[in-house]
This record gives C-alpha cells, sequence and structure tokens, in this order.
C-alpha cells in the first residue's frame, strides 16, 4: 500500500473490506464520498492470483481510472465500446498471459456473448461492482445491464464479490444482495456522514436563484464547485448567468456530443475551468478533490441522489457547501419526470406492438417517430423508459444512439448580425467565423453535423448551440435539429397479450418514487438538522445534530405551503461558524425578499448609489446585508461598465502598477495564478479590481 499508494494507514473500513475480500468472502462496502471504496478491491487485485474484474458504469471515466493506476506502476487495463476488435482480442489475449491485474468493464458488455466466452479462459479473482446501487430498481440510478452481472459471475467461476456504493438505504442494501446473489456477505458501513460539509436550504424563485447563485459562488475565495439544474434549458441559462457575470464556468448536460462533453470534464477536473453548470448527467465517478461548492437550483428527485451529488463537494475533508434552492413549483417537475420514468403498462405493450410491426429485427427509430404512432400524446422520456423496461425484461435490446445531421440557413446575414449582442464576445466570434468562411452554404441550406462544424471553427458544440438558439429565438436562422434515434434489437416476437411483465412491480416502482420525492421535499421543511435528516434517511441513526447546517445556527425552518418568497428570517448561511472561519470571511446568501427594490433594479446598481454616497465598502456590505467580496464583485462591474470608480483608496498605486506589470508579464487573466506569482502582500480583491479598472 506504501509502495502504490503512498498511504502508511488504511481508513474506517477498508482493512476490514480487504481482509473480507482476501478471505474469499463476499462483500457489501457502503463508504460516503471520498472514503476509499477503490482500494477495498484495488490493493487484494494486487495480492490475489490471476485477474479482478471491475464493473464500472461510466466507459467515459474508464482510461482516466486506468491512467491513475498505471502512473502508480499497477498493471490495469478496460475493455469498452471505444476500442476496435483487434484492439479488444490483443488485451484479452494479454490477460490471459497474466499481464494485468485489474480489468475495468462496462455491465453492457456482457450482452455480447463472444465477449462473455472468450472470460471462460481467464482466471478471475475478484469480481468488483462499483456504484452497486446501480443494480436495485428500488435506486435512484437504475440500470438494467447491471441486471446481467450475476449470470457473468456464475460464468467466470462465482470468485469472491465485493459491491461497492456511497448511497444506499437498508432497502437497496438488501436489493443488492438479492440481486448479485450474495452468500452471507460481510457488510461493512462505515457511516454515511460528512462532518466537512455544511447543509442548507433557501426559498425563492427563479429570478431569486439566480442571483442567489451567482452572490454564493463569488463570496466564496475557493469558486470551485458544481450548480446542478434540472433540465438542459436551465443548465444553459445558469451557465450564460456565470458567464456574464464574470464567472469561469462550463456546462454539462446529455446534449452534448461525446467529444464535446469529454473536453468540458477535462477543463473541469484539471482546474482550467471553476465552476461546471450541469445536469444528474455530470458526477458519477468523479474524484476531484477540491469542490468547494455544491448548489441544487432545483429539487432533487430523491435524497439518494441528492446526497450523492451534494458529497462531490468537500472530497479533501476541508469545509465546503452544499446549498439547496427550492421553490414550491419544483415538485411539479419532478412530478412529470415520474410519470416519464414509470409508463403505463398500457403504454409499454403498445409501444412493444409497435416495435414489432416491423419486419426487420433490427430498427432505427426515433423516439419521435414512436411517439407519433401512439394514441395518446406522451412524453418522449415515456418512451424511452418502456424501451428500458422492455429491454430487462428481456425483449428487446437498445445497442447504440445515432446522430445525424442538423440543417442551417441564414437568408438575412444583416439580421444575423444584428441580433448578436456585440458584448457576447464568443458568439459574435463563432458567427463572424460562419460568416465569413460558409456564407455561401448557409445561404444555400447546409446540411452538417454540428459537432464536424464546431471543430471547423474551432469552438465548443455548447458555444455553437447558444448561438444557434439565439439566432433561432430572434428569426435570424432557419434549423432543424439533427436525427436522433436509437437501434433497437427485437429478441423475442410474440403478441402482447403475451408479454410477461412484472406489472405489479412497476406499480410499486412509481409508488416508490412519489414516496421517496416526498421525503426530499420534507428534508426542505424539515424542523431539524438537515445532515442528521439525511443520515437517518440511510438508517444511521447513532449521529448526532451537525451544529453547523442553517436549521442547527439559527434553529429558522421554512414552512410548507409559503408563498415562494424567501422569507427574511431565514437566510441560509447568514454566518459561518467557528469551524469555518478559514474561509477568511463570513459567507452570508441572502436572498431578496418580496418587496426587494432587486425586482425593479440591478443589484449592482444598488451597490452603486450607496458608493457615490461615500459609503465605504464594509458600510455598504453591512447596509445591504450581503460580504464585502460581493461588494466588490459589484465595484469590478461597475468599473467594466465605465461608471466612475476611483479605486485608489481601496489598492495602492504602487500595488496596481504592479499587478498590472505582473499580468502583462504573465499574459493571464486566472486569479490563482496571478496571486501566486504576486505573493501574500495581494489581496484576490486587490487583483480584481485592478484587472476591472483596466478593462
Amino acid at each position: 500500500m506504501k509502495i502504490h499508494y503512498g498511504f502508511s494507514s488504511f481508513r474506517l473500513g477498508q482493512e476490514q473490506a480487504i481482509s473480507s475480500v482476501l478471505n474469499q468472502e463476499d462483500t457489501l462496502v457502503i463508504m460516503p464520498t471520498g472514503g476509499g471504496k477503490s482500494l477495498c478491491y484495488q490493493l487484494p487485485a494486487l495480492v490475489l492470483p490471476g485477474v479482478a474484474i471491475v464493473i464500472s458504469p461510466l466507459i467515459a471515466l474508464m482510461k482516466d481510472q486506468v491512467d491513475q493506476l498505471l502512473q502508480r506502476q499497477i498493471p490495469a487495463t478496460f475493455i469498452n465500446s471505444s476500442l476496435s476488435l483487434a484492439e479488444t482480442q490483443e488485451r484479452l489475449e494479454a490477460i490471459k498471459q497474466g499481464r494485468y491485474k485489474l480489468l475495468y468493464i462496462a455491465p453492457e458488455r456482457f450482452y455480447n456473448q463472444d465477449f462473455l466466452n472468450s472470460l471462460t479462459d481467464i482466471r478471475v479473482s475478484l469480481f468488483a461492482i462499483d456504484e452497486a446501487h446501480c443494480i436495485s430498481q428500488w435506486g435512484h440510478d437504475f440500470r438494467p445491464s447491471y441486471l446481467r452481472l450475476k449470470k457473468a459471475i456464475e460464468l467466470v467461476g462465482r470468485p469472491p464479490i465485493i459491491a461497492l456504493t456511497a448511497t444506499a438505504t437498508p432497502e437497496i442494501r438488501t436489493d443488492i444482495k438479492k440481486q448479485l446473489d450474495l452468500t452471507k456477505p460481510q457488510e461493512i458501513i462505515t457511516g454515511f456522514a460528512r462532518p466537512n460539509l455544511q447543509f442548507g436550504v433557501a426559498q425563492a424563485n427563479d429570478a431569486q436563484k439566480y442571483q442567489i447563485i451567482i452572490q454564493t459562488i463569488q463570496s466564496l475565495p475557493e469558486p470551485t464547485g458544481i450548480v446542478y439544474a434540472a433540465t438542459r434549458a436551465k443548465t444553459d441559462a445558469i451557465l450564460q448567468l456565470l458567464i456574464d457575470n464574470g464567472i469561469d464556468a462550463v456546462g454539462y448536460h446529455a446534449g452534448l456530443g461525446p467529444t464535446e462533453r469529454q473536453q468540458v470534464q477535462n477543463d473541469f477536473m484539471s482546474g482550467r475551468t471553476d465552476v461546471i453548470v450541469a445536469t444528474n448527467a455530470f458526477g458519477m465517478g468523479i474524484d476531484k478533490a477540491n469542490i468547494r461548492f455544491v448548489i441544487h437550483a432545483d429539487l432533487p428527485g430523491n435524497i439518494e441522489s441528492y446526497y450523492q451529488e451534494a458529497g462531490r463537494a468537500g472530497r479533501d475533508g476541508q469545509p465546503s457547501v452544499c446549498l439547496l434552492l427550492y421553490a414550491p413549483k419544483d415538485r411539479y417537475l419532478r412530478e412529470f419526470f415520474i410519470k416519464g420514468d414509470n409508463p403505463d403498462p398500457e403504454l409499454i405493450l403498445d409501444i412493444y406492438e409497435i416495435l414489432t410491426s416491423y419486419e426487420q429485427n433490427k430498427i432505427l427509430v426515433t423516439y419521435a417517430e414512436i411517439k407519433k404512432r401512439l394514441v395518446d400524446e406522451v412524453p418522449e422520456m415515456a418512451v424511452g423508459t418502456a424501451l428500458k423496461i422492455l429491454e430487462s425484461a428481456g425483449y428487446v435490446l437498445r445497442s447504440k444512439e445515432t446522430m445525424g445531421q442538423a440543417f442551417l440557413q441564414i437568408t438575412e446575414p444583416a439580421l444575423a448580425q444584428a441580433t448578436i449582442n456585440p458584448k457576447a464576445k464568443v458568439q459574435r466570434a463563432v458567427l463572424d467565423k460562419l460568416l465569413t468562411n460558409y456564407i455561401n452554404d448557409l445561404q444555400a441550406g447546409w446540411q452538417i453535423n454540428l459537432e464536424d462544424l464546431a471543430e471547423m471553427l474551432s469552438c465548443k458544440k455548447g458555444s455553437l448551440q447558444r448561438l444557434i438558439k439565439t439566432l433561432e429565438e430572434n428569426s435570424a436562422i432557419t434549423y432543424q435539429p439533427p436525427f436522433r434515434g436509437t437501434e433497437v434489437h427485437i429478441l423475442k416476437k410474440v403478441p402482447k397479450q403475451k408479454v410477461e411483465l412484472d406489472f405489479a412491480k412497476l406499480k410499486d416502482k412509481v409508488a416508490a418514487a412519489y414516496d421517496k420525492l416526498d421525503k426530499m421535499e420534507n428534508y426542505i421543511y424539515h424542523k431539524n438538522c438537515r445532515q442528521k435528516y439525511l443520515l437517518d434517511y440511510f438508517g444511521d441513526w447513532e449521529t448526532q445534530a451537525c451544529g453547523k447546517c442553517d436549521i442547527c445556527l439559527y434553529g429558522n425552518y421554512l414552512q410548507p405551503k409559503s408563498t415562494g418568497n424567501f422569507s427574511s428570517p431565514h437566510q441560509a448561511f447568514k454566518k459561518l461558524d467557528k469551524t469555518y472561519q478559514s474561509f477568511g470571511q463570513e459567507m452570508k446568501v441572502a436572498p431578496p425578499v418580496a418587496d426587494s427594490p432587486l425586482s425593479t433594479k440591478l443589484t449592482q446598481l444598488q451597490t452603486f448609489e450607496l458608493y457615490v454616497k461615500g459609503l465605504s465598502v464594509q458600510d455598504i456590505a453591512t447596509k445591504r446585508e450581503l460580504t464585502t467580496s460581493t461588494i466588490i464583485n459589484h465595484l469590478c462591474y461597475l468599473l467594466e461598465k465605465n461608471l466612475p470608480i476611483n479605486i485608489d483608496n481601496l489598492v495602492t498605486m504602487q500595488k496596481q502598477a504592479k499587478i498590472k506589470k505582473v499580468y502583462h508579464q504573465a499574459k493571464t487573466d486566472k486569479l490563482k495564478e496571478l496571486k501566486e506569482l504576486l505573493g501574500d502582500d495581494y489581496s484576490y480583491d486587490e487583483i480584481k479590481l485592478t484587472l476591472a479598472k483596466r478593462k
């Protein structure tokens, strides 16, 4: 362990889990995010004969996981759909020769019978299943492909099994043991508590949510974190808002292509970008230690997903913030998702009948095409879920999604140019390249893959998509989105009356989903410690109140069925307690009350009015009930808008000259890099003000 990992001692539960595996016992490990689950199977794999198979649900992260092991001189490899047949065969042969100790595989690989046959010649010493909650139909992230693992385990000789997850209720733990047929497993549950996390809730409408997000990020000296939104559209809206307010951010959701998703993820993980705004498509398997905040802009669907997402903050053990923003209407969106994720049995059978009406057993079809042939109007999400249910029952197999070309046409270039705000520099630059290099194609009508076009323009696909959206909204472009379909293999063709599905289980599943949503909403209105409420949900009843959430600190809680405005007595994170003073400042998330002038006046202009009256930064912060850091950010914004702000009393002339000199030498806007070059005598606020004045 010391040689490969540099650790001299185990974390809580690791030694017990490793001993269980080495004793050839089945093992179920429940450890919080950052608890060191991977060591529980990686270390035994080095000792045991043969190879350990590791099931990982995310193909995109496999290479990173394997690269990290190789850097530690641990022989590991992966096999997934990114490899050619020749590469796969080469790696399997190397495994047979004993050149690898760990083999990472996606569960979908077990649909391939040839691959299954190739495993019979390999000595498998351990079968490790990461994110094991995915096997439970009661879990928040159920994946039908995980149900094939039981058969695969038997095929490789039934080695010891270790199943690991960070979030599993007693009910889900029972289901994991049942689905994997674990034999008297050792259950190692180290607790779910994350004492370095500070939880809070703020009730606000959408406009107020956006302001809270900006204020929270700007108030932290380490603005590295995640903002989760419920929909792609809201993800894009929040991203644009952050960019407009000078916050270094990128967006991530399933609508992006694989290449761009990987690039966005790499930018965030490497620190090139501070903030990522994402749907729940982002996060599983993310191992970034210094995430200082996780903000949920909408009500999550259940506590499991919320705690897993919030738990991505503070993996290094340092104080970090988990803020949930809530409006009563959020529940309606979650109920919409539940209906889409739990289609009526009759709808499932109707979709199966549509699929079997095709002559071929292999069909390339879009959800929209299936929808058109249904009698009732249903969301596309319900169509996708119906296919997933049919797949888990063995009637169909979804092999891959296919993305086609988009159609673009600009008939009036002048209108397109007038549509884009000159201050939107990225969109303006992308449009200029389009009109300069491809005007003939655009005027004639252009069929093109958006990923290819983004590469031709040397821009991110998300930037291109936002430009297209802006132009389309202003009737400056004709746009038809690319064809997106799913390849479906029909495995069984029977009359729909003879389709055997467990309808009772489907009914129980939808009831359980509403129950989970109720418990999530109860978290909002709970009157006692927020973290203890979360831990009690996971069956960790022995813990005490955390002492640092908004309820523990102030005893205030939201009243059910309120108006939707953020009530002034309850301000999440009014003041961090003493253990959080290492941040070097107080943090306040102070959303406006109903009669706040923010509803009609830009918040920075309120600061400007007080500034011209002669109030100091501290006095403005006190009067507005904001942090001094937020006021500094307001002044920076005003400077960039060429309003008369004199910073000489905030930053000496000598310091301004030095900051400008270092800036020109370093040729970077990154505050962290400039701070390192300037040293401790210069504050972040002084650097920000000087750069804003320069602009």
